[in-house]
């Protein structure tokens, strides 16, 4: 049995995929198209998974899952996910549908609901496993629905990124971590509507540190931020592509909170042009997609949760030092103003 329960953020490219080891059992939540998870479970020698939480039906969120529940060494009791009929004429969806099937042949259930009801059942040993949002009154409106209010006026649009599921880890009683998915404005509107503290060491940053729908993106980042109260927010990004994270979403991270310690999985060109003279000794030795192509910022991350000793400045000494040291424009380090 293991000292403490680990969480694991896995570097997969553009993309989320983060793993809860706990004492009595294993959760996965979301995974890009990538071999790095399994690359992890390999390593791990774990077999057996007890919930698979997909926060959202975006490809860069379930088509890794598609392939852990097609691989049959692996067992898998539960799958949580919320359906998006927006998906459903895409190659993505109907594979992972082959792969539900699959699957559900082998024993997993299939649960097609991933809301805030679901808190307190998802539990696996120490940690209390917290599904933050979607409320289910907003679930209840659909992908392409409205949104829940008291009013019928001014309804927005729910878009899959207004459901996307937001995951909260408690351990010893204290928020440890907030993986959220690609939450938007509505999304975050539903989330802080119905829970009162949200404060949290570390944060997952939504949607790769993309734009969050129609919000401005730097207000949308600091409000996040203002109510997460993070010491360390991790990028889960890839190193080119859509050029994540933005510098304005950066900009409101550091205004919130200027102390934040600020990890990108993937080394942003706009951070450095090449990454050919880079020393990568830093990084966890975990699988990485970056490690492969020698363009890593933080790479993947193990995060022992410790209750409030969850995270604290030295624990990532030695990538602050990577990034002060060697990179030659590091936009975590940008002065900004107000």
């Amino acid at each position: 049995m293991m000292d403490s329960p680990e969480l694991v953020i896995l570097d997969v490219g553009h993309g989320n995929c983060s793993v809860l080891i706990d004492t009595k059992g294993t959760i996965i939540v979301d995974c890009a198209d990538c071999s790095i998870l399994t690359e992890f479970l390999e390593l791990r020698k774990i077999s057996q998974i007890e919930h698979v939480l997909v926060s959202h039906a975006d490809r860069d969120h379930i088509e890794g899952v598609t392939s852990l529940l097609f691989d049959k060494t692996i067992k898998i009791r539960n799958i949580y996910v919320n359906p998006d009929p927006s998906k459903k004429n895409t190659v993505t969806w109907a594979d992972f549908r082959l792969a539900i099937a699959d699957a559900m042949s082998r024993g997993t259930q299939v649960l097609t609901s991933l809301t805030s009801s679901l808190t307190g059942s998802l539990d696996v040993g120490e940690v209390k496993v917290e599904v933050l949002a979607p409320s289910p009154v907003q679930a209840l409106g659909g992908v392409g629905g409205k949104e829940f209010s008291d009013s019928n006026n001014h309804q927005r649009q729910l878009t899959s990124n207004s459901l996307s599921a937001v995951i909260g880890l408690l351990h010893n009683s204290h928020r440890a971590a907030i993986l959220a998915g690609d939450l938007e404005q509505i999304g975050l509107d539903d989330l802080l509507a119905n829970n009162t503290d949200i404060r949290a060491s570390i944060l997952v940053f939504p949607h790769h540190g993309g734009r969050p729908g129609s919000t401005e993106p730097k207000t949308f980042a600091q409000k996040i931020c203002n109510h997460v109260s993070p010491k360390l927010v991790i990028f889960s990004n890839a190193r080119g592509g859509s050029g994540n994270p933005r510098e304005d979403i950066v900009q409101g991270v550091r205004l919130a909170a200027l102390d934040t310690h600020i990890v990108c999985t993937q080394l942003s060109k706009k951070c450095a042009d090449t990454t050919d003279s880079l020393n990568f000794s830093h990084l966890s030795g975990l699988p990485s997609e970056g490690a492969h192509a020698s363009k890593c910022c933080g790479g993947s991350l193990s995060i022992s949760l410790n209750g409030v000793e969850t995270f604290k400045p030295d624990n990532l000494v030695q990538h602050k030092n990577f990034v002060d040291t060697l990179i030659t424009s590091p936009l975590c380090r940008k002065s900004f103003s107000v």
